[in-house]
């Protein structure tokens, strides 16, 4: 773990302390003098407390920023961080994909340009043409025509393997805690959810002025999964998008539990963790037990 002290007679310390950062889990300003941790995946900064009570780790991972960063490197938007995230589970070798509801209104849809190739290789047409090159080899071979061109088989695969290939170049390059986006995620701030694709490349957020409850459930059987269901407000009616979450997420759930109370607190938004797992029971108990939190608990 590397700790900083934070010297005002250091340039970049000074110029930390002019954004008047604050503590994004406790909500405290950090001052000169301040002990913090930097996490590696996503740049937020921790007082040094914090950081040892979420375990000593954020973003699935425990390394810290062993330099401290300049200026730019840092999120400006404390309110922004993604606080936590979480790849969709996977069923069998497939990736889930982004639910259906979380494309439409009133989620939002946001889009972020990771090289000057983007636009050509993620058009609409690209999937298009996957798929009329496959339809093409499948009308040629049925028909038993000309053999010359069946290597066209070979053009889906060629463009997947192109836009793979384009999408990891250049993703591991992002600086911001979207190069750790692997897979589609589902990922947490101060102010809202979202879904991401690979890399950030698109997002789906929905805002947590249009939320009107979370539900973690954690399962209890062997049988059952372990869900997120998410209740917000559509044309005046109550809406609710479900999707299912790898319970591994509540193996060491202090940082799940913990961006939860930042989203509840800073936007009051209640939040009920269905568990009777003790460990997780443990975390929600010692949020409600400080008098800061909407969390409920629900053992059903």
């Amino acid at each position: 773990m590397h700790i900083h002290k934070i010297n005002p007679n250091s340039q970049e310390h000074r110029s930390f302390l002019s954004q008047n950062r604050k503590d994004p889990i406790t909500g405290d300003s950090i001052l000169e003098s301040d002990e913090v941790v930097f996490c590696a995946g996503c740049k937020s900064v921790f007082l040094r407390d914090t950081w040892e009570y979420l375990g000593k780790q954020h973003c699935e991972q425990y390394e810290t920023l062993g330099k401290f960063p300049i200026q730019k490197q840092i999120r400006l938007k404390v309110e922004d961080t993604i606080l936590f995230y979480t790849s969709l589970p996977k069923s069998g070798k497939s990736q889930t994909s982004i639910p259906r509801k979380a494309k439409k209104e009133p989620w939002m849809k946001k889009s972020q340009n990771i090289s000057p190739y983007q636009e050509v290789l993620h058009h609409p047409f690209m999937k298009f043409g996957k798929i009329a090159a496959f339809l093409l080899f499948y009308i040629l071979f049925v028909s038993k025509l000309n053999s010359s061109f069946f290597p066209l088989i070979y053009v889906p695969f060629i463009l997947e393997a192109m836009i793979w290939i384009h999408d990891w170049h250049y993703g591991k390059k992002i600086e911001s805690v979207y190069q750790h986006f692997k897979n589609n995620t589902f990922y947490i701030t101060k102010k809202s959810v979202g879904f991401s694709t690979q890399y950030g490349i698109s997002e789906f957020v929905l805002p947590a002025e249009q939320i009107n409850e979370i539900v973690f459930h954690e399962k209890d059987n062997f049988l059952s999964n372990s869900y997120c269901q998410i209740y917000y407000q559509k044309d005046g009616m109550i809406k609710d998008l479900k999707f299912n979450i790898d319970s591994g997420i509540f193996t060491n759930s202090s940082t799940l539990i913990s961006a939860l109370n930042s989203l509840s607190i800073n936007r009051n938004v209640p939040v009920r963790i269905e568990s009777q797992r003790e460990n997780t029971l443990f975390y929600v108990n010692k949020m409600i037990a400080n008098g800061n939190s909407n969390f409920l608990i629900s053992n059903r």
